[in-house]
């Protein structure tokens, strides 16, 4: 799975499954732009990826604002003169239940976890298209975008809405090279996991345990795990495959 001489965009770099990310498409070669709303998280990716030798730029966006990645995308246009992967990893945990979800909380979940992916493609699309080669397109989906989530029906809309997105755009890019899947991650231990429980960060372990019990395998995967998968489906290791929703849950989906 080497990334040698390629160029990669991940969105939501600097912590978490972005992080791993990024760090693992750098190890293999890739030159990374990395995107953070944390401008200190951001830099501090692309710090670790340059001090390990390899080329990394860090750059800050909400990514729910399409002005912002107006920004980020000319940032990363005058750094380089094409991309050949795209994580799309920007994401959000959303309240409960349905009877109190504002206009404006479900507003802002559309824009973080389905907006940013669309208009993040749209506007890198000119650059995938000139590396002549193709290109790879991951987008950050979730199991709750396969099967219902109990908690948060909004969080499965969004979700479900991105498996949606990335099997028409593999179509609808296919003739180009371009392939597009959505990599499903069951729970993972990360900055955001208590935060799907309606938790503050010291109880991330608390909230593992409790998903732990609902998964085959037993227990939470580890954000290197999710990256691991990200970066075959962005790999030529993976050619042949496109437009799939791809399961990195510990069997959760299984069952």
């Amino acid at each position: 799975m080497s990334m040698q001489g390629k160029v990669a965009v991940v969105a939501a770099g600097g912590s978490g499954i972005g992080r791993m990310t990024a760090l693992g498409l750098a190890e293999r070669g890739a030159r990374v732009a990395v995107i953070d709303l944390d401008k200190d998280a951001a830099e501090a990716v692309a710090a670790q990826i340059r001090a390990d030798g390899g080329q990394a730029s860090a750059h800050v966006a909400d990514c729910g604002v399409v002005r912002d990645l107006k920004r980020v995308v000319a940032e990363i246009s005058s750094l380089v003169d094409h991309v050949d992967i795209l994580f799309n990893n920007v994401g959000m945990p959303n309240p409960h239940g349905i009877m109190d979800i504002t206009e404006e909380q479900w507003q802002r979940s559309v824009d973080v976890n389905l907006k940013s992916g669309f208009f993040l493609t749209q506007l890198l699309l000119p650059l995938i298209r000139k590396s002549g080669r193709g290109g790879s397109i991951v987008f950050t989906s979730s199991a709750a975008g396969l099967v219902a989530s109990y908690t948060t029906p909004l969080y499965t809309l969004t979700k479900a809405g991105v498996i949606g997105l990335a099997k028409a755009l593999a179509v609808h890019l296919a003739p180009e090279g371009i392939r597009v899947n959505a990599v499903c991650p069951g729970p993972v231990r990360t900055p955001m996991l208590a935060g799907f429980m309606q938790k503050d960060a010291q109880f991330t372990d608390e909230v593992a345990d409790l998903y732990a019990s609902r998964v085959p395998l037993g227990r939470v995967a580890e954000a290197h795990e999710i990256a691991q998968a990200v970066i075959f489906l962005a790999s030529d290791a993976a050619s042949y495959i496109t437009g799939v929703p791809f399961p990195v849950d510990g069997g959760y989906v299984a069952q």
